[in-house]
């Protein structure tokens, strides 16, 4: 009997059941049927003819019914004309401000560093109602001042409804800064003799910028524009918001409108979610195959790190880009204050336009209080579960010899192709169509599995890079003294990678606040978060109480960036790069 016990310990099947593997085969089953199953359901439910909860045929009247809308080219075309104008814009004014920032004696570069780092937390759809107050039309409050100063101006000079007024609002709130935030660190690897080099044979400080750096860095701009060309393909409440006026659908927005319509077409629209899956695919595989074959080293042994200087142009460099800072981040924060504290939402030309009554029937509202709650409880919920499943994930796909971990590896990336719309509809319809999942519906699990699976990627891919610097030796160690790998994990790697999986959490808890895309669909009554209170204000005309909700949405957020931000720079994880 000894020797039969004995022997199933050491036999493969014995090895496969001891606990750390029985965690492994979990942690990648429940992984993957969290991204894949809600695409299966989306595949079912497009061939899935009639309405949800009633009798259905099995057909392709779906598809026909998609590819029959009037609308699916033109949001096509503005799916993709909005994400490459952005993306072009903010590439070049990106690598011109990263350069400036990360290699030049700009004063105060560090501080105007952590402006963009703010801005990059900052929800979109408070910065999109601030601006609204700034350009929106007839009412915006720079028109407002043109037509003052200038009587000859009789039409508003800015429009933020509009195709270019959503261009604008995506570079200033997301897009620009994000570029600044991957490129920096980069550009930082540099060797300034090439620079030095340049400048010693005449070449102007924009000539060595074009012709030196911005050569050297083709591969990490490639990468970042790839990036930026899916993140920007999945937009979603910017659109949602100042489209309309113009007609201006994207593919998300039309999916949202499909579903929220009565009575809602969920056939329809998960055909629609399996095309914007499908169109995102080849960016994915061209950024995977780019990064793969580009990969290169940058720092070697006569590396040498020396700021260039920049002359007459230290103190106007520095006013422009303190102007852009502000403009990115204090302008929308003074912008809501005033808006919340307006009779009427952008009417300035009101005889007395100011009340404080919006402010007492806010707080006085308990859908206000209620949904302020839940969202702490999805952003804390979601840190906390995203700290432990991202740091799990990567110290797997890392750190073990399981086989099939580089499978995990490639479903944390999944994510990163399914548009947070997609994702939330495909919550919506696995949730509401498997009857074993049905009583979770309405929770706050629900968001929170949903806000965790958008942020897997970043979160996994951002401890790993902290995982690989540590040595093995230290686990080694540990496992010599008689420590199982889940007592290493815990009582050794665990504290070493800390801070990167603080910020993941910081991160997580920021996104999980203001997210709107992922979670639009699972939304409700009892689990309504401040972000989708506020989209149903917008989305009535309620202007007031949605720009006290958005001021709450940014104090938060801000302060969660600010904190990671100090985790980051007094750890050193600052500069990683998040690829």
């Amino acid at each position: 009997m000894s020797v039969l016990a004995a022997d199933s310990r050491t036999t493969p099947f014995g090895d496969r059941l001891q606990l750390g593997a029985f965690l492994y085969v979990l942690l990648i089953a429940v992984i993957g049927f969290l991204v894949i199953y809600p695409l299966f359901t989306l595949v079912m439910t497009s061939f899935q003819v009639g309405a949800l909860g009633r009798e259905t045929t099995t057909g392709i009247g779906n598809w026909y019914e998609a590819f029959r809308n009037e609308q699916l080219s033109s949001a096509f075309w503005s799916t993709m004309s909005l994400s490459f104008a952005r993306q072009m814009i903010s590439l070049v004014l990106g690598v011109a401000i990263a350069w400036v920032i990360a290699r030049t004696n700009l004063p105060g570069r560090g501080w105007l560093e952590v402006g963009f780092w703010v801005a990059l937390f900052m929800p979109a759809l408070p910065v999109t109602m601030a601006w609204i107050l700034l350009a929106g039309g007839k009412t915006g409050l720079i028109n407002i001042w043109l037509q003052d100063m200038f009587p000859f101006i009789t039409e508003p000079v800015f429009d933020v409804f509009s195709w270019w007024g959503i261009v604008w609002v995506h570079v200033v709130s997301s897009t620009l800064p994000v570029k600044v935030f991957l490129l920096a660190p980069a550009l930082r690897s540099i060797d300034s003799s090439l620079e030095e080099s340049s400048r010693a044979c005449g070449a102007s400080m924009l000539g060595t910028l074009t012709r030196i750096v911005v050569p050297i860095m083709i591969p990490a701009i490639v990468m970042v524009l790839l990036l930026g060309m899916i993140r920007s393909m999945q937009a979603f409440e910017i659109e949602l918001i100042l489209g309309p006026g113009e007609r201006i659908d994207v593919y998300s927005t039309l999916i949202y409108r499909l579903v929220k319509q009565e009575p809602p077409l969920y056939g329809v629209a998960s055909v629609l979610s399996i095309l914007f899956v499908t169109l995102i695919i080849p960016f994915v595989i061209a950024q995977h195959w780019y990064g793969g074959r580009h990969a290169h080293a940058t720092l070697g042994g006569k590396f040498s790190v020396r700021v260039q200087d920049l002359g007459k142009w230290k103190w106007p460099m520095f006013g422009i880009l303190l102007s852009v800072v502000l403009v990115i981040t204090a302008l929308p924060l003074v912008m809501l204050v005033i808006g919340s504290f307006m009779k009427i939402f952008g009417m300035f030309e009101l005889p007395n336009p100011w009340t404080t009554r919006h402010w007492l029937a806010a707080l006085s509202r308990q859908d206000l209080t209620h949904s302020l709650f839940n969202s702490l409880i999805l952003g804390f919920g979601s840190a906390v579960v995203g700290m432990v499943l991202f740091a799990l994930v990567a110290y797997v796909t890392i750190r073990t010899r399981y086989t099939a971990r580089g499978f995990l590896d490639f479903l944390t990336w999944l994510p990163t192709m399914i548009p947070g719309i997609v994702i939330s509809l495909g919550f919506l319809q696995m949730f509401l169509s498997t009857s074993i999942f049905r009583p979770i519906y309405g929770t706050m699990w629900v968001l929170i599995i949903a806000v965790v699976l958008s942020n897997i990627t970043v979160g996994v891919q951002l401890i790993k890079t902290n995982l690989i610097q540590l040595s093995p030796e230290l686990e080694e160690a540990s496992w010599a003294s008689g420590g199982s790998r889940l007592f290493t994990f815990y009582k050794v790697v665990l504290p070493l990678i800390a801070p990167s999986v603080i910020i993941t959490g910081l991160q997580t808890f920021a996104t999980a606040v203001s997210v709107v895309g992922v979670i639009a669909m699972l939304g409700t009554g009892p689990n309504q978060p401040l972000s989708i209170l506020q989209l149903v204000y917008l989305d009535s005309g309620r202007y007031e109480p949605a720009t006290i909700v958005g001021l709450l949405i940014l104090v938060i957020t801000i302060l969660a960036s600010l904190l990671a931000k100090v985790v980051s720079d007094r750890y050193g994880l600052g500069r990683a790069k998040m690829t």
